[in-house]
């Protein structure tokens, strides 16, 4: 049903999260981020937002991540319907994805990123994120790599009903949030980095995001 990724940026302590998936509106559903704290996407053929939002609230209290998935799936009697995954801020990370899950599932863990799909075009789709993040980050910034991880697992079928939605969070602790969404396209991701595109080019968005407050420069105005 979707496929996504969390990714820490370690020298600025930067947590990104991307998304897509064949249904609309996944945006308010699967990714969640806590500057600071962590990251979690909760999605799967039953989605918990849920357990993102506790195990976030845990994270932000001192749980670590092992504990708190372990917890998540102890108090969840429909925690083989889901599909979850935490990054905390220092980059580790834990998930699982229930046996009930719509196949292709699978999830893939190392520190600073977490790879997850479900009812995926084929085996394909999560190893070339993989890649395509990995290969995108050589030379570009976290933003950019999570969007060409995006785009890769549409070249390789994605969800294999298409992508009708689409998302991406991205924030520093202090810092200002980018927080895009597409809510319903034939071709959410292509329209995903197509807005990230544009309001990069904006150039009277940037200067508007040039004054706004930040937690080294709190009086920009």
């Amino acid at each position: 049903m979707t496929f996504s990724l969390i990714a820490l940026d370690i020298d600025s302590k930067t947590l990104g999260v991307a998304c897509a998936t064949g249904g609309p509106a996944l945006g308010g559903f699967v990714p969640h981020l806590l500057p600071d704290v962590g990251a979690a996407i909760t999605q799967g053929f039953s989605t918990s937002v849920m357990a993102a939002e506790k195990g976030l609230a845990w994270l932000a209290e001192g749980k670590s991540v092992e504990a708190a998935v372990t917890e998540l799936r102890r108090q969840d009697r429909g925690e083989a319907w889901r599909q979850v995954a935490l990054m905390n801020r220092q980059g580790r990370v834990a998930g699982w994805t229930g046996e009930q899950n719509v196949p292709v599932a699978g999830m893939h863990l190392e520190p600073g990123l977490i790879v997850a799909g479900n009812m995926l075009a084929s085996d394909e789709v999560i190893p070339a994120m993989m890649a395509a993040f990995r290969h995108a980050r050589n030379e570009r910034g976290l933003t950019e790599a999570l969007l060409a991880a995006l785009l890769a697992a549409q070249r390789h079928g994605g969800d294999r009903r298409g992508t009708r939605s689409a998302a991406l969070k991205v924030r520093a602790p202090g810092d200002l949030p980018l927080d895009l969404r597409i809510d319903h396209a034939q071709d959410a991701v292509t329209e995903l980095q197509t807005l990230h595109q544009h309001i990069q080019d904006d150039t009277e968005y940037q200067a508007f995001l040039a004054r706004l407050p930040t937690a080294d420069n709190p009086h920009r105005h």
